[in-house]
């Protein structure tokens, strides 16, 4: 009977404590990665809310360092490019003519928490294994940095989370509320840097 009673009171604590879903996420969120996030866009033109959002976005589930995904159709083009020259992604022909099958595959794989795609890294410098890696925030950055700095300056998000996500301004995401998402949760993270994760301020100001 303790027991049952001891969760019961369990659930509606934690039913306090968010607001829904999405602010249970940003938590989680912020307790996992907020070093990693704060040191990643330090000095930088990205504010820690929207990098925090694309891992509760792009990773699965949110917060996996591990998250990989092969893109079919990536693959498809990479090796027409390889094959016979038919541009993809302003990539040269020289850098994948001598590419294995296995090696083109890594380069249409996304990788880590903000699933930064392999052939990117022909264009920032870095190897898979980078992305891979727990500095894989780091190059995500630098990513965004080379891509859509100038959409990240006008604050214009909802194009940020197109860019990042199609690569495109005027793409259409995957999940159709994608953008929806991003922006709610970014709200969440600010709240929860202003609070510093404190779970009581939250029920309070709730």
């Amino acid at each position: 009977m303790k027991i049952k009673i001891i969760f019961f009171l369990l659930i509606i604590f934690i039913n306090s404590c968010f607001k829904d879903v999405d602010d249970a996420i940003m938590y989680h969120i912020y307790q996992s990665f907020h070093r990693h996030i704060h040191y990643a866009t330090w000095g930088t033109e990205i504010p820690p809310e929207y990098l925090a959002a694309l891992i509760s976005l792009e990773s699965y589930p949110p917060g996996n360092w591990d998250s990989e995904r092969f893109e079919q159709k990536v693959y498809e083009r990479l090796l027409k490019l390889k094959q016979n020259g038919t541009p993809f992604a302003r990539i040269s022909r020289e850098k994948v003519i001598s590419l294995t099958d296995s090696e083109l595959k890594q380069l249409a794989t996304s990788y880590g928490l903000t699933q930064i795609m392999g052939y990117h890294c022909l264009e920032l410098g870095c190897s898979i294994e980078d992305l891979r890696s727990r500095d894989h925030l780091l190059w995500s950055v630098a990513y965004i940095r080379k891509n859509y700095l100038k959409y990240i300056k006008q604050k214009q998000w909802e194009i940020c989370f197109k860019m990042h996500n199609t690569g495109n301004p005027f793409g259409k995401t995957h999940n159709k509320d994608y953008v929806e998402k991003g922006l709610k949760r970014m709200e969440y993270y600010r709240k929860w840097i202003r609070l510093k994760g404190n779970l009581l301020s939250n029920i309070y100001e709730n």
